[in-house]
């Protein structure tokens, strides 16, 4: 994508002079430690935000696989960047101790622009200290018209329907739902996924407040990893399962191989790149809905591409120079960010951009709703051996209600790493 800044660059530059008030010293070196699925509309405002700041910003890949634990393992070292792309859930900034280690964003204005507050950024203590730009995660399926039609199947959107769909394509050789077990983590929201959208409005309450558990027998999270279980023996993924990853199931999509990927909106951007770019032959050929356990629902949460925190690194030129690196991919860079990105906006005021119908779909399916937040959102831990379990259980090495046990004690060991009363 060739991204013209010119004029556009200017007016940014200016905008952001003026949102702080007066320049800065430029010529600053920071650090980003950024996951390598950045989309290229957020590599574009990287670069509008060195043109516009006369800073440099140094990257740090964190692969998309293994992601978190990447990221974990290298705060844990000591080692600190200037500005941190992760996740945003209460329970994913636990891990940073964000009250000591994070600079609080909570009076910044686009906190007040935006409604994405109200289901990420915030910390257990109320406090806001990541920036979120991209519009929610909304996790759903990715399916192949042609391959569905060819077979007499409307796209499902329960996991009662993609099992039945799957009788049918079985039959036929063709794998339902593609798995990413190399990836890790797409195989382990799906059980996560079911138990969302059955889960009781308060389930993560009444677990905190130990008056339920994740290896109850009528724990949500069990009856996912029933029905993932199920599914896999009744030979709905594909054979490569254990090796495959999540770039290989929008690949299959696209060319037909599978019928479903089961997998959040950030995605899509995999699936233009399948069709070269052009929307039209990608719109041809994937679509996108929500699905639920028993009920269409869509479950949303704050992913971690474009959400940034500013760490306290002790340097206050650096400190200040991330704070203004906030502003600017919340400010004047962001409207252009939209542009280039093609997907939506939510901080207020900003107009949508020519997006692709796989992109419309997934929006219409996060307005429709009913809308859930990932059940892990605000859990001790955020189920963080769910990968761990799953791997396990793909390769029959756990049962489900062993693999709901090993989750629940990961959520008791988190509550006690973190000294939370009561466990």
């Amino acid at each position: 994508m060739i991204v013209k800044f010119g004029r556009t660059a200017l007016m940014a530059a200016a905008g952001l002079s003026m949102a702080l008030g007066g320049a800065r010293a430029a010529g600053l070196s920071l650090t980003l430690w950024h996951n390598t699925q950045d989309t290229q509309g957020v590599l574009a405002l990287y670069k509008a935000y060195e043109k516009a700041s006369g800073n440099k910003l140094v990257f740090v890949d964190i692969p998309a696989d293994g992601f978190e634990t990447a990221t974990l393992t290298r705060w844990a070292s000591g080692d600190r960047p200037d500005i941190l792309e992760y996740h945003p859930g209460a329970a994913d900034m636990a891990h940073f101790n964000p009250a000591q280690n994070l600079v609080d964003l909570s009076d910044e204005a686009f906190v007040k622009q935006s409604s994405i507050y109200d289901i990420g950024g915030r910390a257990a203590d109320g406090k806001v200290y990541a920036a979120i730009t991209t519009f929610p995660e909304t996790w759903g399926v990715y399916y192949n018209k042609k391959l569905l039609a060819d077979h007499g199947l409307k796209p499902a959107t329960t996991f009662v329907e993609l099992k039945a769909q799957c009788g049918v394509l079985s039959k036929a050789g063709v794998t339902t739902m593609h798995e990413a077990g190399a990836s890790g983590w797409p195989v382990a929201v799906e059980p996560m996924l079911y138990a969302s959208t059955i889960a009781p409005p308060n389930y993560v309450a009444e677990v905190m407040a130990h008056k339920a558990k994740f290896n109850d027998p009528d724990s949500p999270m069990l009856a996912g990893l029933k029905d993932w279980n199920d599914r896999k023996a009744a030979g709905c993924f594909n054979k490569d399962m254990t090796t495959a990853t999540f770039e290989a199931g929008a690949k299959a999509v696209y060319t037909g191989t599978a019928a479903y990927q089961m997998i959040h909106s950030n995605i899509a951007a995999v699936y233009l790149d399948e069709a070269g770019g052009d929307k039209a032959k990608l719109d041809e050929k994937v679509g996108f809905v929500q699905v639920g356990a028993t009920e269409p629902k869509t479950t949303v949460d704050a992913g971690p591409i474009g959400t940034y925190m500013v760490p306290k690194t002790g340097d206050s030129a650096k400190e200040a120079a991330a704070l203004d690196f906030i502003r600017f991919v919340t400010g004047p860079g962001y409207p252009d960010y939209i542009k280039n990105s093609g997907t939506f906006p939510i901080v207020n005021g900003v107009s949508d951009p020519d997006a692709s119908q796989l992109l419309k779909e997934i929006k219409a399916a996060y307005d429709k709703g009913p809308r859930v937040v990932l059940i892990n959102q605000n859990v001790p831990g955020a189920l963080g051996n769910l990968m761990q379990v799953m791997s396990e259980l793909t390769v029959g090495q756990l049962a489900p209600q062993q693999s709901a046990d090993q989750l629940q004690q990961g959520v008791v060991e988190a509550a006690q790493a973190q000294g939370l009363p009561g466990w």
